[in-house]
């Protein structure tokens, strides 16, 4: 399995993929809340989605500032 995650806050993810009732998902965690400092992490998960091939889709943490 090839996950491409863009880059988050802080330096070290530490990711864990989940099948949970049919739907796979990606848990890291980042530094988001607390502005960069690496010993206060967030847990975050997000859903992962598939392309036409198979392949599972970038995952854009940050993409819900955006709006």
């Amino acid at each position: 399995m090839l996950l491409n995650l863009e880059p988050v806050i802080g330096w070290t993810t530490h990711h864990s993929v989940v099948e949970f009732r049919g739907k796979w998902y990606l848990f890291y965690h980042d530094c988001e809340l607390s502005g960069g400092i690496n010993h206060r992490r967030c847990v975050k998960y997000t859903e992962l989605h598939y392309n036409e091939d198979g392949t599972i889709q970038t995952i854009f943490p940050y993409d819900h500032k955006k709006a």
